[in-house]
């Protein structure tokens, strides 16, 4: 069933989001096979140039070498990724490309109109910045984001969307300041690297990085909400879907695509298909023709609008205990 997202014709709402199974042609060509509507390229990350490049300085003893080595890394880190951005688009699905912004916005100009150039169809911003200043204000960190998106929206000509993190004090007037500088569109929500703790080894070492379908719950009332109140900006959700089930929740509340990780961890390729298989069943045993036909129609300007208001419970379970 096609959809429509960031302007793009999509033949499917199953997009693969940028993970590993997006960061080589041959599992692109995978995802492609197994029916994805398009493909997030993996990220670039500007802390990967950096540290290997402090890493190659170290090790060589040139202490004045670093300036010369990071861009040394990051030119054949950009070639890299500009020939797998050719390749890609190649496939015949819409590719974008994804950029980890963690800087002022101005180092990801040259990258944004380079992927640009080599075909890609759309920018997915991957920007967060973690509040260790107790000094700086929600509204500095969101100013933050929103300097970024107007910089790179004003030097392309393809869409820009904006993968959000999960902690905002508010998720629509963030929207609301996003769609104002450019972007196009917003993916709900980002999923973080996570510290954990062996407390017999008392170290540091990393959580589970894979999604939970329980994740969804939250991202389905974000998007009944910003798909209302915001219709000019396109929302895809990315945390938590790992079923045709949970596809068609988001659908339902707004979504014009969802993306996958961690079900193609789980189940494999196929599972893509299987989503996008899922979504062209319900429909046509519901009635509906088009994704359109049926998009938003649980959003929070429904009937049951309302439900999503409701943050408290008012029972801690569904009978009373005794």
């Amino acid at each position: 069933m096609k959809t429509e997202y960031l302007g793009l014709e999509l033949s499917s709402p199953v997009v693969v989001s940028s993970s590993p199974y997006t960061s080589n042609k041959t599992h692109i060509e995978e995802c492609v096979r197994h029916g994805a509507g398009a493909v997030v390229l993996k990220s670039i990350f500007e802390e990967q140039i950096y540290r290997q490049a402090a890493s190659l300085d170290k090790m060589e003893g040139y202490g004045d070498a670093g300036e010369y080595l990071e861009r040394y890394l990051g030119d054949a880190y950009k070639a890299e990724l500009l020939q797998l951005v050719k390749d890609a688009a190649a496939l015949g699905v819409p590719v974008i490309g994804s950029i980890n912004c963690i800087g002022t916005g101005e180092a990801w100009i040259d990258y944004a109109t380079s992927m640009e150039a080599a075909g890609a169809s759309a920018l997915e911003l991957n920007i967060f910045v973690l509040p260790t200043d107790r000094h700086a204000s929600a509204a500095q960190i969101e100013q933050h984001y929103a300097d970024i998106v107007r910089k790179v929206a004003s030097a392309v000509k393809i869409p820009v969307s904006v993968k959000l993190p999960m902690r905002l004090t508010n998720v629509l007037s963030t929207c609301d300041t996003l769609l104002a500088r450019g972007a196009k569109g917003v993916v709900l929500y980002n999923r973080f690297f996570e510290p954990d703790i062996d407390i017999e080894k008392m170290t540091l070492q990393p959580a589970d990085p894979f999604s939970e379908p329980s994740e969804l719950r939250n991202v389905l009332r974000s998007t009944a909400l910003c798909s209302h109140v915001l219709p000019q900006l396109d929302v895809a959700v990315s945390t938590g879907v790992h079923d045709g089930a949970a596809a068609v929740k988001a659908l339902l509340c707004g979504a014009k695509a969802v993306q996958i990780c961690t079900a193609i961890h789980k189940h494999g390729y196929e599972v893509i298909g299987q989503i996008g298989r899922f979504v062209d069943e319900w429909a046509a045993r519901h009635g509906f023709d088009t994704l359109e036909s049926f998009r938003g129609r649980m959003d929070y300007g429904s009937s049951q609008g309302e439900f999503f208001q409701r943050v408290q419970y008012m029972k801690y379970f569904p009978h009373d205990v005794e």
